[in-house]
């Protein structure tokens, strides 16, 4: 059970209709669905977990939540929904995130916040420290090279998201990897219309130097964004990622100097979006406006 408490503390939920809907064009030439909701001058973009997106329920619900206090820009990560491309989870998908800034911008939006679930808090923590990197003129990982992210946010919030890469200490991540790196698993979660994948973009796991050339991981992305205002939440039932990988994410963070980050461990919290209440919603809304407006 991802979370025994969400369904006593969630029984009042908003359901939105999106305000304008958009096909959002990447670096690399993909097509990212989108949706606009909500008003104000912070915008926030939400980027979901593998499997997730605009057709699943827990999704719409957050949504709906966070129009109460921005303007929510939602997208279906390359792979899901409408979208076109295939998922390769959070190694290309900061491309996504980074059109959809683009579009906040757009929009009038003055300050830019990255909302992250699961595959998706990889996806804002590196979109967010890649474009840092860039900024500052500094080198990317091998399989980060080439790569165009340009928009650095004001604020992070990452939610039940990995620490390191190739993780399979839980049950439901030994579980995920037959799916994601076999193609019979593959199959079945593109015939379940959830995902779709493709040719894989990760250098070998076996690779003597693959620290090195991997995609920049979550845990060295923290630290690069550290010095804005960065979120990080665990839930204490979170049964795909549990307790020390938000302690090290939270770790890594803390030792910046000058960190801005901010550790929440919630010990009535499941995994991600099916774990988050509207409570939670209303506590990270608070946070945001006080961090961006500081």
């Amino acid at each position: 059970m991802s979370n025994p408490y969400t369904a006593e503390k969630s029984a009042k939920v908003r359901w939105s209709v999106p305000l304008e809907e958009r096909f959002l064009h990447t670096a690399d030439g993909q097509t990212i669905y989108a949706t606009r909701r909500g008003t104000g001058d912070i915008a926030v973009v939400v980027a979901h977990g593998i499997t997730g997106g605009h057709k699943h329920g827990s999704h719409a619900r957050i949504l709906g939540w966070l129009e109460k206090y921005f303007q929510v820009i939602a997208i279906d990560q390359r792979g899901h929904g409408q979208s076109s491309g295939t998922c390769t989870l959070s190694h290309l998908e900061v491309q996504d995130v980074d059109a959809a800034i683009d579009w906040a911008k757009e929009l009038g939006a003055k300050k830019v916040v990255l909302i992250g679930f699961s595959m998706g808090a990889a996806s804002v923590v590196r979109t967010a420290a890649l474009a840092t990197l860039q900024n500052e003129n500094k080198e990317f990982p091998l399989y980060d090279q080439g790569l165009v992210v340009k928009n650095i946010p004001d604020a992070v919030v990452t939610i039940g998201g990995v620490s390191h890469w190739w993780y399979r200490g839980s049950r439901n991540m030994r579980m995920m990897h037959l799916a994601v790196k076999y193609r019979f698993g593959q199959k079945f979660l593109e015939k379940s219309g959830r995902v779709r994948f493709g040719e894989n973009t990760w250098p070998d796991e076996r690779a003597i130097d693959r620290t090195i050339i991997q995609p920049l991981d979550p845990a060295d992305s923290v630290a690069v964004i550290a010095k804005r205002p960065l979120l990080i939440i665990q839930g204490k039932y979170d049964d795909y990622f549990p307790r020390h990988h938000g302690d090290k994410l939270a770790e890594r963070a803390s030792q910046v100097q000058g960190s801005k980050s901010e550790y929440w461990f919630e010990t009535e919290m499941g995994h991600a979006e099916s774990a988050v209440t509207e409570v939670l919603i209303d506590r990270i809304a608070a946070w945001i406006k006080k961090s961006v407006d500081a």
